[in-house]
């Protein structure tokens, strides 16, 4: 297996293999071609793995990022609750983060090994009320943020200068929404060959709603493209939204009552689970290889889950990683794909 440094520099500059890429040979060999950033609350860290890691240990770890917390005052990055990993022209691939306690920002994965928040941000922001995800638009370069609760779940990070997008210095907030229970946020680029034609989705109880972003810089603006309502008896918080790699144009998506799948050609109601399963907090699948990625939380630990797993059949995993104390809320394929 090559070092953590070989890695850590394939990873910055785009070389190790994501769910575009093209493996061959034998399924085993497929799987051993992607790795997984995984979200602990526990340790405050977002850690890179290798699928074919047999143990999620330090010396596993490719590369990691730290919530750190003052001695005293606003506990910013407690719970940190999501990563997605994004390239832009300028930097390379990003890692984006947020965190419960109220913090949001952008981590520059090739700076070193081990990144914090005190020291290899750059960009933050403190959206506050239980932020839960995080999103960039690719042609616009704003940030958005969703929070669970409060009355501006969206809030909206444009830079000044709408042809500097990779200047992060120059972002300012500009726009907030109301969502409640936003919990999920995604671009979809709907045609590759005309990104700026792409939908902003957002995830929250009991609905699904597509944006169309208009404008640039400052002016950058929302307006609701589609509304998909979520209707099951019972309880529709929504908790997770990722694109299906497998299936272009589908949308994996989990709340309180299981695992769906929502083509956004078809302007459907969503109501029968691909897997009804309740707590499962993260979900995600590789094109390749057809395993899913998932994570089932527990009451007795907070919601939250001890074990990463793996498995072409939800529900039946052929892998499992983690370990006892581990908090885990979110599990993603290393990968700056939208779709």
């Amino acid at each position: 297996m090559q070092s953590r440094r070989t890695v850590l520099r394939g990873l910055a500059a785009g070389a190790v293999l994501g769910p575009a890429a093209v493996l061959t040979g034998s399924p085993a060999e497929a799987a051993a071609g992607y790795h997984l950033a995984v979200v602990d609350q526990n340790s405050k860290t977002v850690r890179i793995y290798d699928r074919r890691a047999k143990r999620w240990n330090d010396d596993a770890v490719i590369w990691s990022f730290t919530g750190k917390e003052p001695w005293f005052g606003t506990a910013w990055w407690a719970d940190l609750s999501d990563v997605k990993i994004r390239k832009t022209q300028g930097r390379g691939r990003i890692a984006l983060v947020c965190a419960s306690g109220g913090a949001a920002g952008i981590v520059d994965i090739k700076r070193r090994e081990h990144t914090d928040s005190d020291n290899d941000l750059i960009w933050q922001a403190y959206p506050d009320d239980n932020p839960h995800s995080i999103e960039r638009i690719p042609h616009n370069g704003s940030i958005l943020t969703a929070s669970s609760k409060g009355g501006k779940n969206l809030q909206l990070y444009s830079p000044k200068n709408p042809k500097k997008i990779d200047d992060f210095d120059s972002y300012e907030k500009v726009n907030s929404w109301s969502f409640p229970g936003a919990h999920g946020i995604l671009w979809d680029p709907r045609t590759k060959n005309k990104v700026s034609q792409g939908v902003l989705w957002v995830l929250g109880d009991g609905r699904l709603v597509g944006y169309k972003v208009r404008g640039a810089g400052r002016n950058t603006d929302l307006d609701v493209w589609r509304e998909v309502m979520i209707d099951h008896p019972g309880a529709k918080m929504g908790h997770d939204l990722q694109p299906d790699y497998t299936n272009r144009g589908h949308l994996l998506l989990t709340d309180s009552k299981g695992v769906y799948r929502y083509d956004v050609n078809r302007d459907k109601v969503i109501s029968k689970p691909i897997w009804a399963k309740g707590r499962v907090k993260s979900i995600a699948r590789h094109p390749v290889t057809k395993e899913y990625i998932w994570v089932v939380g527990s009451p007795d630990t907070g919601e939250m889950g001890t074990k990463v797993s793996i498995g072409k059949v939800l529900g039946k995993p052929t892998a499992e990683r983690g370990w006892s104390d581990a908090r885990f809320y979110k599990a993603r394929i290393f990968s700056p794909d939208y779709e």
